[in-house]
């Protein structure tokens, strides 16, 4: 996967293979050790996981699955609730539609309590039970940057994302992270379609800024001055293109 996802991000201009390897052509199995190389820039973040699990929702969503305080009252009628559930050990999982388990062969399998309410998959197989494979915790703040189509409920601080996953934010917190998801998806498309601006290291770190202190790390801004930044962060880039 690692060599996947960056062969990838080579093609659109993200990162620089090496030399040798555009010259001679050389096989992309070779790649893994120069990929996996966390003096590379482009591994400068691979250690905090706040960051690795919001690029993993980005990619792996709409593979979600949500305990039921995750799960909206209007759609928890569609689901297959287990009978059970309150009287288990361990989380219980849905995925929209009917009761999903993680996987055995997964480190996530064993928890006996989750810090919060939603993981992001790679694969769902069935056989006597419907099985999560690759499995990772995430954040709400993950589901609000890079999830589905939000609802913000104004009275009620709920926010609704793809009708079904239910999360609790002010609503002035759940309109700014709104803005900032609009924001990132400006910056990622005008990435792509001129790569060179990511040698712009105010661009890259206005980004990281936003991700880890208010998206990844599980916490909203609480306070005047924070959500004050969060505006300043989110007008840079709005600025920066267009």
């Amino acid at each position: 996967m690692r060599i996947q996802f960056g062969t990838l991000l080579a093609d659109i201009g993200f990162i620089n293979l090496p030399a040798d390897y555009q010259v001679k052509g050389k096989k992309k199995e070779n790649l893994d050790g120069w990929f996996s190389d966390n003096s590379k820039p482009f591994n400068f973040y691979s250690n905090h996981s706040a960051v690795v699990k919001a690029i993993l929702c980005a990619g792996l969503y709409p593979n979600v699955a949500a305990t039921e305080q995750g799960i909206a009252g209007a759609a928890l009628g569609r689901v297959k609730l287990t009978n059970s559930s309150e009287s288990k050990s361990y989380p219980v999982w849905y995925d929209g539609r009917r009761e999903v388990h993680i996987h055995p062969s997964s480190i996530n399998s064993s928890l006996k309590a989750c810090q919060h309410s939603f993981l992001v998959f790679l694969e769902k197989v069935e056989t006597n039970k419907v099985f999560l494979r690759d499995t990772t915790i995430i954040s709400p703040f993950c589901i609000l940057l890079f999830g589905g189509s939000i609802n913000i409920q104004h009275q009620t601080g709920l926010v609704m994302i793809d009708q079904w996953l239910k999360l609790t934010a002010p609503a002035q917190t759940a309109v700014l992270f709104k803005e900032l998801r609009s924001a990132l998806h400006s910056l990622l498309k005008d990435l792509i379609r001129k790569p060179e601006l990511f040698s712009y290291s105010t661009i890259r770190s206005s980004l990281l800024i936003m991700l880890m202190d208010f998206a990844a790390v599980g916490r909203y801004p609480t306070n005047r001055n924070a959500s004050l930044e969060f505006i300043t962060h989110i007008s840079f880039l709005n600025w920066v293109f267009t």
